[in-house]
């Protein structure tokens, strides 16, 4: 079943325009979900389609920041030194998203995921928020675009993206696409 929104423990659909949710983002070590450690959590809260609320902290991670990374989020080792732990800021976070719907770019396979595994590791309830992932969502939209990524959406539509790859940046030009991609939605 290819859905977008999908509940994790029954696979329900939700296909409703969605008005109300909370806009999540990582930064994190590496690109491999059960290898990276997060350096970076931010979330904006949205209600009746517009910004309520944002929670944004840098996390120190056990190990070093490399050069690439740092290059890509602009976030260094100097940045994260004094930063919370994730086993401390975690439970923050997920509180402060609730059991929202949860929307992101490329947020099923990526930060719902990596979300899942610290829960498990820090002994904290299971993470089960639907979740809307924009990045299948924008394949579904009648728009001519090279690809999909965040960027390429923010610049198609001509929305301010400064500091992207840095979390609260990201949730924040993730919202205002989505907004802007509902009415190019096609149900296929």
């Amino acid at each position: 079943m290819n859905t977008l929104i999908k509940n994790t423990n029954t696979r329900k659909s939700i296909k409703a325009d969605i008005c109300d949710y909370t806009v999540i983002d990582l930064e994190t070590t590496d690109i491999n979900v059960r290898k990276c450690e997060i350096i970076e959590v931010s979330a904006v809260k949205v209600r009746n389609n517009t910004i309520t609320d944002r929670f944004s902290s840098l996390v120190k991670p056990s190990g070093t920041i490399n050069a690439l990374i740092t290059s890509i989020t602009g976030i260094s080792n100097e940045m994260v030194k004094d930063a919370p732990a994730i086993c401390d800021i975690l439970p923050d976070y997920l509180k402060f998203i609730g059991d929202d719907i949860i929307l992101g770019h490329n947020v099923a396979s990526f930060d719902r995921n990596i979300i899942k595994l610290y829960c498990e590791r820090l002994d904290l309830p299971p993470f089960l928020n639907d979740t809307l992932d924009t990045l299948s969502y924008s394949k579904r939209c009648n728009i001519d675009v090279p690809n999909h990524k965040l960027t390429t959406l923010t610049q198609y539509f001509g929305i301010e993206h400064k500091n992207a790859h840095r979390a609260l940046a990201d949730c924040i030009a993730n919202h205002e696409c989505y907004q802007k991609l509902k009415k190019f939605y096609v149900e296929k």
